[in-house]
């Protein structure tokens, strides 16, 4: 008897499985057709038959995005896959040791298998980087097994992994002479030594082909050697031969990704249960998955969306018609879409859309979300102002403004034409644009006040566009950063900001609690007034954490971490920052440990500590941390700070045009007076005299009118001789301010250094060093040291300039003995 679709695995593959069982991560990696899928597979029912915790996941896609769905979905049941769902994919080092740190303690304390198919599909280098990331975790309970035609991981990486990783190729898969013989008898085939031999020198071992000839053998009694094309002998063997009605069924199974037994049958449209199952008897390419459905192998999958391809377009578009009513029958609508579309079915297509508010989108629904609307009859358009309404959310999301606004009039007339709508359902449609067109008047806190308003009066319930759980602040750590648009416009920008802030609230859930008493305490802090900003910094810290808006609470603590320097007290905060200490910053959002940074860097930067700087502030290649696009004018500025402490002059000014354009889109007025008070500091650190004296006279007409001072002191070790200067000049109030602000920050600076960082800098000088330090401190002259150490003068200041750097003292500070005092007085 023929057993044909049995499948086989030898001794030798079942010993070379068993190593999975020890491996933390394995890379089976092969050609298509070598078995890879149905090793593993079988490697992981045997896990199952033993109680072990088995997750499976398919590449569909290229798409990073889908890929992450994809994770989520594997884990979901689990307090780790709850955990991810708040996650997306992480695309640098922070987001990375964020999901790290959760499968560290989530993990599931039990051995899990998690596989990962066809990863040769995907083109995000960003999934290979937290694969490796996750392979060189090590995790003891977690066995990662990642299938793909193609190399997974580099030689380098590879050999980073070490003996954590396992490594199966082609030559391990690949059929032997002996196992070979062994394969056709158990299938019932009795095959001559010549015939065994011609078979496995024509196949080299490929198992795919060698089924496909065995199944030709039983049907003509012969192989087919030579045979060019691999997916030609899939159609001469499993498709041609079939009866009509088992072809049809044969090609609508090619198509989806996954499908169901009944699926197939609705798409085709009659009662052909025996024929769907008659194909799948005899068929060992369509393989059943452990969610229950069904998926054809890539090989078979090529071939039959090739034949087709080749129906009368009429067909395929019926045929596709059914899939996605399937889908949407099944309540799968983000399945449905591409389907429905590819079918015209656009009644179908936008009411799948409509069950969609908190649509994720695939990546290919980006390339059709214009063409859905353009392509959509009027008549059916405007019977679906909420479809409209949902993909004109998503068109903001993408950058798609443009056409944003020609769908709105879209949208506007849909609502017109659409006679169903009472007037409640008319008003909560028109109350949801609004919302949506608030985001294009961004930063104009009234321009967006405005439609705010507008929506709250027009909805009836809480708007659907607004999450409570998105990012306020789109991971800025300053709301003047993002919202001062001119000079002269502190006070106005204040009072809106106190003005507007409470109707959003209502109408958003308190999302932003805190941002209204948090740009009050910044504007203090920009003026030099340290003492006034205490109470409206509380404000803020005390309804951003009773509204759980995290991005509020950092900001705040951005600004305690700049009003402490000049009070000279050292900020835990910005060490917990700086050591990502996650337990203490039970963070969900990753893009807030990207923030964190930047508050850290900042803090850092001002205190003389470059070394604690996050590094990717002032790398500049490229591969900086994401933060949303509103952000950036606040990184930047940030990391010009974190140059200057570095002292990369030049390196700011290349970078400095390219900061400068990108704080004009939205007028970022306090990010563009930054970075001109930090040109002028790197031109003063090139001893560019000219230029810094015109950079400067610029910032300070930037900073005179609302007397933004901040940023002129937080770099008075740069500037204090051009600021004394401009002090009798045209500018007097504001370069006095800023000198004698910029005098009590050093105090302070002074202090802390002094306080926390006095022993750690004595214990770096050499005996010699200190000899020369006790003796300054002592307020020795320079003569007076080298007579007694019979050196001389010159060597003397040699020494002190070392000394000074070693312990963090300013080199451009009037008391450096003073602190040099301090630091044996504290030490």
């Amino acid at each position: 008897m023929k057993r044909l679709n049995n499948l086989y695995y030898s001794k030798r593959i079942k010993e070379l499985l068993a190593e999975l069982q020890t491996a933390g991560t394995t890379l089976v990696v092969a050609p298509m057709g070598y078995g890879k899928t149905l090793a593993v597979q079988y490697f992981l029912q045997e896990q199952e038959r033993c109680g072990k915790r088995v997750l499976r996941q398919s590449i569909y896609g290229a798409g990073a995005e889908a890929f992450w769905q994809g994770v989520c979905h594997s884990w979901q049941n689990t307090e780790l896959g709850a955990a991810l769902l708040q996650q997306s994919l992480p695309a640098d080092a922070n987001a990375k040791t964020l999901v790290l740190e959760l499968f560290r303690q989530l993990l599931p304390q039990e051995p899990v298998y998690w596989f990962i198919d066809d990863l040769h599909l995907l083109e995000s280098s960003e999934v290979i980087d937290f694969l490796f990331a996750l392979s060189k975790a090590g995790f003891a309970d977690l066995h990662l097994l990642l299938v793909s035609r193609g190399q997974i991981f580099d030689g380098s990486r590879l050999l980073e992994l070490g003996r954590k990783v396992f490594c199966l190729d082609k030559h391990d898969l690949a059929l032997q002479r002996d196992e070979l013989a062994e394969y056709s008898s158990r299938c019932g085939l009795q095959l001559t030594t010549q015939q065994l031999d011609a078979l496995h020198e024509a196949c080299e071992g490929w198992f795919s082909v060698t089924y496909l000839n065995f199944l030709n053998y039983d049907r003509y009694q012969r192989f087919c050697l030579d045979t060019g094309s691999v997916y030609e002998m899939i159609a001469n063997v499993l498709l041609r031969p079939l009866p009509s009605e088992q072809q049809r069924l044969l090609l609508l199974m090619g198509q989806p990704e996954e499908f169901t037994p009944e699926q197939v049958a609705y798409a085709y449209g009659t009662s052909c249960r025996e024929s769907v199952g008659r194909l799948l008897e005899c068929n060992a390419f369509i393989i059943r998955l452990a969610n229950g459905r069904l998926r054809c192998h890539h090989m078979l999958k090529q071939a039959t969306r090739h034949a087709f391809g080749l129906l009368p377009e009429a067909e395929q578009q019926m045929y596709f018609r059914r899939l996605g009513q399937w889908y949407a029958q099944q309540k799968e609508y983000e399945e449905a879409l591409d389907w429905l579309y590819r079918g015209r079915d656009f009644d179908g297509l936008l009411a799948a859309v409509q069950q969609l508010r908190d649509w994720s989108m695939h990546p290919q629904h980006r390339q059709h979300l214009f063409d859905w609307l353009c392509e959509c009859p009027p008549e059916i358009l405007w019977q679906y102002p909420q479809a409209v309404l949902i993909i004109m959310r998503r068109m903001f999301s993408l950058n798609m403004v443009p056409e944003m606004l020609q769908v709105k009039e879209w949208y506007v007339t849909a609502l017109e034409r659409n006679t169903a709508l009472s007037q409640r359902e008319r008003d909560n449609y028109y109350g949801e644009l609004e919302v949506i067109l608030s985001f294009l008047a961004f930063n104009s806190i009234t321009g967006m006040s405005e439609h705010h308003r507008c929506a709250y009066k027009l909805l009836s319930g809480a708007p659907q566009t607004l999450s409570k759980q998105g990012i306020w602040t789109f991971g800025a750590p300053s709301v003047l950063g993002l919202y001062l648009r001119t000079g002269c416009s502190l006070r106005q920008t204040v009072e809106d900001m106190q003005e507007c802030m409470p109707p959003y609230y209502l109408l958003s859930g308190w999302h932003g609690a805190g941002a209204a008493e948090l740009t009050e305490a910044e504007a203090l802090l920009l003026q030099g007034r340290i003492d006034e900003m205490d109470m409206p910094l509380q404000k803020a810290y005390y309804q951003a954490e009773k509204h759980g808006q995290e991005c509020i609470t950092i900001c705040c603590d951005f600004l305690e971490m700049q009003r402490d320097l000049f009070r000279g007290v050292y900020s835990s905060k910005a060490e917990a920052y700086s050591r990502h200490q996650w337990q203490l910053q039970p963070w969900k959002q990753s893009m807030l440990l990207n923030t964190a940074d930047m508050c850290a860097g900042f803090y850092y930067a001002l205190l003389g500590k470059p070394e604690y700087i996050p590094s990717w502030l002032t790398d500049g290649n490229g591969q900086q941390p994401s933060v949303l696009y509103p952000a950036r004018p606040c990184r930047n500025y940030i990391s010009a700070q974190c140059l200057l402490a570095q002292g990369q002059y030049t390196e700011l000014l290349v970078r400095w045009s390219d900061w400068e354009q990108e704080c004009r889109p939205y007028s970022n007025f306090l990010c563009l007076l930054y970075l001109q008070v930090q040109r002028a500091a790197a031109f003063a650190g090139r001893g560019d005299v000219t230029s810094c004296r015109a950079s400067l006279k610029q910032a300070l007409a930037m900073a005179e009118a609302d007397k933004l001072v901040l940023p002129l002191a937080q770099n008075i070790a740069l500037l204090r001789p051009y600021l004394e200067q401009e002090a009798q000049g045209e500018y007097s109030a504001a370069a006095a301010a800023a000198l004698h602000l910029g005098q009590q920050m050093e105090a302070g600076r002074g202090q802390i250094m002094s306080a926390r960082f006095a022993e750690a800098g004595l214990q770096e000088l050499t005996e010699q060093e200190l000899q020369i330090a006790q003796l300054a401190a002592a307020r020795h002259t320079n003569r007076e040291i080298a007579q007694r150490l019979s050196l001389s003068e010159g060597t003397i200041k040699q020494y002190l300039n070392k000394i000074f750097a070693k312990l963090q003292i300013d080199a451009a500070a009037k008391n450096k003995r003073h602190q040099l005092e301090r630091f044996f007085s504290n030490s």
